[in-house]
């Protein structure tokens, strides 16, 4: 990503995200969705489970998947009763 040099500079990229957020919520709240059972999860994608990059060998030598590579970090929004499988 890109280094942030100043408090500042966080505390803008946070309330950008929390207006983003924000105004998500708000379509998801006018599209009729009940917010009352929202969730929030954290969660990391990372790399393919054959990859043979340095931080997945060490990942599997010491049997700790989440030492792998990371490729995105975000998180997931479940409404109306959680997850659903298809």
């Amino acid at each position: 990503m890109f280094k942030l040099t100043s408090p500042s500079q966080q505390e803008q990229i946070r309330a950008l995200a929390m207006r983003q957020i924000e105004k998500l919520l708000k379509e998801m709240q006018n599209d009729g969705k009940d917010l009352s059972k929202l969730k929030l999860k954290k969660f990391q994608k990372t790399h393919h489970i054959d990859c043979k990059c340095k931080l997945c060998e060490i990942a599997k030598t010491k049997n700790d998947p989440r030492l792998r590579g990371l490729l995105e970090d975000g998180f997931k929004v479940y409404v109306d009763g959680g997850k659903k499988s298809s």
